[in-house]
């Protein structure tokens, strides 16, 4: 991948550093920097972008802080391979857009699709009811560059919550939102982890690089403060992006 299939559009809102950032961004998903060879120096990036090396080195210093991309010295600048994967903790109950936040990364929403389906035996039993009432469903793909997180979120039936209420794809922080629409407080999370081996439904979600990356998945039942069960969430997170952040204490 050549930086000469990329340009700067000076006219646009987007700050040149910006895009600079995005497009060096771009190259780190692509062969052969996302197996660590160097990246172009900002005199070469420079000239091939045609912006100051002031604007190149800006983005480069956001890469670096967003812990993208390395410095080494004599060595040139490379894509931070030993600590790419996002962390997202486990210790405190919090959004996944929280950890990104705090994390200075920006994720984008690739998918956004609600239904009135008839879910899994896995949801009913979660929710403990009976298995002939629909149940609104919620998917959302999201990722930095590309797809990275396939999530399914299911919601309890006797909830105040119409499909129409779901339709924003706007919505950033899903369980802030059903605290102000439902007028409840959430509190805790009971979850289970596991790995596995993807189906042909994730697979056609996310970005795989090949066919022998597992999935992390995530299982989430939402409860409010009164013990009610509010939402039951399963997220697919590619096991070679994703590391899940655990402290513990006696």
């Amino acid at each position: 991948m050549s930086l000469s299939q990329y340009y700067v559009d000076k006219n646009s809102s987007t700050p040149l550093y910006k895009q600079v950032e995005d497009i060096i961004s771009e190259l780190l998903t692509k062969e052969p920097y996302d197996k660590g060879a160097k990246l172009p120096n900002e005199i070469e990036i420079s000239n091939k972008l045609n912006v100051s090396r002031n604007t190149v080195r800006k983005a480069m210093y956001s890469l670096i802080n967003k812990n993208l991309i390395i410095r080494k010295k004599n060595r040139g600048t490379f894509k931070n391979i030993q600590d790419n994967r996002i962390k997202t903790t486990l210790n405190n109950w919090y959004s996944f857009n929280d950890d990104m936040q705090r994390q200075n990364r920006k994720f984008k929403l690739f998918e956004h699709g609600v239904s009135l389906v008839r879910a899994d035996c896995e949801v009913y039993k979660k929710f403990q009811i009976k298995p002939n009432r629909k149940i609104i469903q919620l998917v959302r793909v999201k990722g930095y560059l590309e797809p990275e997180l396939y999530v399914k979120s299911y919601f309890h039936p006797d909830l105040n919550l119409e499909i129409e209420d779901l339709n924003d794809g706007n919505i950033i922080k899903l369980y802030e939102f059903l605290e102000g629409k439902l007028n409840i407080k959430i509190l805790f999370s009971q979850e289970e982890i596991l790995a596995a081996m993807p189906v042909s439904e994730i697979k056609k979600h996310l970005s795989f690089k090949d066919d022998k990356t597992p999935v992390l998945i995530r299982k989430m039942l939402i409860h409010d403060e009164n013990g009610r069960k509010i939402a039951y969430s399963i997220g697919y997170y590619l096991s070679d992006r994703f590391v899940f952040d655990l402290h513990i204490s006696r």
